[in-house]
């Protein structure tokens, strides 16, 4: 898969400009470490909106310079759900933190079981569609306000948003192509599994190179 001559993404690893390459579970690791960060201070935000003002998120964007710690801590969602389903946001939230948690297990462990990979593919899948249609709704108002005037407040956060839209679009699809990389090696090892010892070994070592061999170059 390629995108824009820039980037080929590959079952195995990701090349960039044809000359830079990285493994894919190399990839996959550095993504759901930093989204676990991102996730997890979003978990944070709820909780301590849930424990200190009985409400799932108590947003209040309108912050002054004198705004306390509590109007500074919940000015921003860190990670956007749906505000209409406010009442299964933490729910998400905690889905979401538990599958990426799993999903590094998998990654770090040499977890043969693929299963193991379909709760992060579903919920950061869904999460990039959502983020999606997200941006296309509000594009009319980002429009708008770029049309106006443009400071550096605005700009700050237009590309922290651009910049975690890309990312979770490309950690999505490094991590497809991640797994059916895993699913294609180990539905081998169970095709042969009744094969000589010889073929089994040889089959088995590539499943162990492709998977700790974490940079190509």
């Amino acid at each position: 898969m390629r995108i824009l001559y820039i980037l080929e993404i590959g079952e195995r690893k990701t090349t960039c400009f044809k000359c830079l390459g990285c493994s894919n579970r190399s990839l996959c690791i550095f993504f759901c470490i930093l989204q676990l960060v991102v996730v997890g201070c979003s978990l944070f935000q709820h909780l301590y909106s849930w424990s200190r003002f009985g409400h799932v998120f108590k947003c209040n964007s309108n912050i002054t310079a004198d705004a306390t710690f509590d109007e500074r801590l919940l000015a921003y969602d860190i990670v956007i759900f749906d505000f209409g389903l406010m009442n299964i946001v933490l729910k998400m939230c905690v889905e979401h933190t538990s599958a990426l948690l799993i999903l590094l297990a998998v990654l770090c462990l040499d977890l043969k079981r693929i299963w193991l990979y379909w709760p992060a593919l579903f919920m950061q899948s869904s999460f990039v569609l959502g983020m999606a249609i997200l941006s296309m709704a509000t594009t009319p108002k980002i429009l708008e306000a770029i049309s106006t005037r443009v400071d550096s407040h605005l700009t700050t956060l237009l590309s922290i948003y651009v910049c975690g839209v890309l990312l979770n679009w490309m950690f999505t699809l490094v991590l497809w192509h991640h797994y059916w990389a895993q699913e294609a090696l180990v539905r081998s090892l169970e095709e042969n599994s009744g094969t000589i010892p010889e073929q089994r070994n040889t089959i088995q070592q590539q499943y162990r190179r492709n998977n700790n061999s974490l940079y190509y170059c």
